[in-house]
């Protein structure tokens, strides 16, 4: 009988150790959105943010019900990679989506941190496409 106990055991620490261990070159890429998409995944500050790879989800989920042609109002524009740069370069994007200055946008309320977190590194990167 303590044999078999033995047997399992050894048998159970062996599955534990497989189960828990993982291949990091085959972990997904981190998933970046705003208000009502999961946000919580974390940059690195070595991540290369693109608008393409990331900002572009961003202003699609938070900004361009608000910022894009038809919509009443002089609100500028930010639906692709040059109205977003623009406005970024220009502060708009990071005193009012960042900061806040002036009211949080979206007016839902601020994105979550890591959202912001990528919209500053991408502009500290040099607005990369």
């Amino acid at each position: 009988m303590k044999k078999i106990g033995l047997i399992f055991v050894a048998f159970y620490s062996i599955a534990l150790v497989v189960s828990c261990s993982y291949n990091k070159d085959k972990l997904p890429e981190p998933v970046i959105g705003g208000v009502g998409t999961p946000s919580d995944t974390i940059i690195s500050s070595t991540t290369v943010v693109t608008y393409t790879n990331h900002v572009k989800e961003i202003m699609d989920n938070n900004c361009v019900s608000c910022h894009s042609p038809g919509v009443i109002g002089q609100l500028p524009f930010l639906t692709n990679y040059l109205e977003v740069k623009l406005q970024s370069s220009t502060d708009r994007i990071p005193d009012r989506g960042l900061n806040a200055l002036g009211g949080p946008m979206p007016p839902s309320g601020l994105m979550p941190q890591t959202t912001l977190d990528t919209l500053q590194l991408w502009i500290d990167q040099g607005f990369l496409e």
